[in-house]
């Protein structure tokens, strides 16, 4: 089975002939390079190659209609192809596993295979050349590429019909060996010390229909194939090249807003707040923002085993513009048969953003368990302003590997999908269990 055989120019007009078998008129197009054909009336197999056309198997299967008749003319890759020859083949052990190959044919080019299953297409061409190690290992390399193996079986004739550059029957069977490189398909077939390797491309159903200006509908897709392209295929890279430009961009932006803020202290102090004073609230001194800035608020207090919230209010004192944040804090330890633990911490700090330049003061209204317990609560505030947020950065990087990480994600579970049909998972696959 070698596409070398391939006549390098037009050998002459079809050949015609009378089945032996029915006496139906037998039509042969690859002339001097046929070997065997099936006759389209009776489905006998007649040896082409012997002058007196020897029946080599009777039958009276009916010939079946499909997608590419016989005869059928399509242009892929710059090239007019014709259709000759059609199986159907079956893997031996998954039996409800099959594929159908066309074999097409060129007076100038030889032979190539259109490949179809379960609605995907591979164009194949048989190389005349030997791939070290194909078959047998588990990893090849052709012209600078590596292919993973993907399946090794048994593929077995289930039907055929046409004309073939070799014998051919029902029943025949080979060992199969097929390694991927997405978008390609490297495949070894091996009949006894004969062996031949092919390289495959995969197709869009669209374009194979369009190349023989098809008017049928197309088998759907389902499944992944084995060298089926993974969403994003071409762009995957780029666009991991591009986020991390952007995070460099962002990472040198962060960096002049540091060196640039001022980071000021504008009021710190500690307080001691008694349980008869706890519904009344408590007012800082006046303190200067020079300029518009985010203000952080930060506070902590010594509770153990207890709670603190405050409710505060930065009021600015030409507009009463006030903004109400609150912050909670809450820290708990203790023993249990598991050992020790701890439970929330003793601080809080927040951000006000884009807070205008004035004179502000700070009102504060208490709430804890402690009053409860020792009959006071302690705690101090420091207010600063035009403080560099870390969160305005790891938010942008946030925004920037958004889209990046749910094309990884995309891509790992097409990626996952594939491999699942495999014996042979990469291990980041293989999440099969035992």
């Amino acid at each position: 089975m070698d596409d070398s055989k391939a006549p390098e120019k037009p050998s002459g007009k079809p050949q015609t002939f009378a089945c032996l078998a029915c006496g139906g008129i037998v039509t042969i197009k690859a002339v001097g390079v046929t070997i065997s054909a099936v006759c389209a009336h009776c489905s006998s197999i007649i040896d082409v190659a012997n002058e007196n056309y020897r029946i080599i198997k009777k039958a009276n299967e009916k010939i079946r209609n499909t997608l590419l008749e016989l005869g059928a003319r399509g242009q892929l890759f710059g090239v007019e192809w014709e259709v000759i020859g059609y199986t159907i083949k079956k893997d031996s052990e998954y039996t409800e596993y099959k594929w159908e190959e066309y074999l097409l044919y060129n007076p100038y080019h030889g032979f190539r295979f259109l490949v179809q299953s379960n609605g995907h297409w591979n164009f194949i061409k048989v190389l005349k050349k030997d791939i070290p190690g194909a078959g047998n290992a588990n990893e090849v390399r052709l012209d600078g590429k590596k292919y993973q193996v993907f399946l090794k079986g048994q593929a077995v004739v289930h039907y055929v019909k046409g004309e073939f550059y070799w014998r051919v029957q029902k029943g025949d069977s080979t060992s199969v060996a097929d390694y991927i490189a997405p978008p390609f398909l490297l495949s070894t077939e091996k009949n006894g010390e004969e062996i031949m390797v092919s390289l495959g491309e995969y197709l869009k159903p669209g374009k194979v229909a369009s190349a023989f200006k098809l008017d049928k509908e197309m088998p759907a897709r389902t499944g992944v194939l084995s060298n089926q392209p993974a969403p994003y295929q071409g762009a995957f890279l780029k666009l991991w090249i591009i986020a991390g430009v952007f995070m460099a961009l962002a990472y040198m932006i962060q960096t002049m807003t540091i060196n640039s803020a001022d980071n000021a202290d504008v009021y710190s102090s500690q307080f001691r707040v008694d349980a008869a004073d706890r519904d009344k609230t408590i007012s800082t001194p006046s303190f200067l923002i020079p300029k518009k800035s985010n203000v952080l608020i930060q506070s902590g207090s010594p509770i153990d085993n207890d709670w603190l919230e405050l409710h505060l209010s930065l009021v600015n004192e030409q507009t009463n513009k006030e903004y109400a944040i609150v912050q909670a804090m809450e820290y708990y330890h203790g023993q249990d048969t598991d050992g020790a633990w701890v439970e929330g911490r003793p601080y809080s700090k927040t951000y006000i953003s884009s807070v205008p330049s004035g004179n502000y003061r700070l009102l504060i209204d208490a709430d804890s368990g402690a009053y409860f317990r020792s009959g006071y609560v302690d705690f101090n505030l420091g207010i600063r302003r035009d403080v560099p947020a870390g969160l305005n950065y790891w938010s942008t990087v946030l925004m920037i590997l958004v889209y990046p990480i749910l094309v990884l994600v995309i891509r790992w579970s097409f990626e996952n999908r594939r491999w699942s049909e495999s014996d042979y998972v990469p291990a980041i696959y293989n999440l099969r269990s035992e």
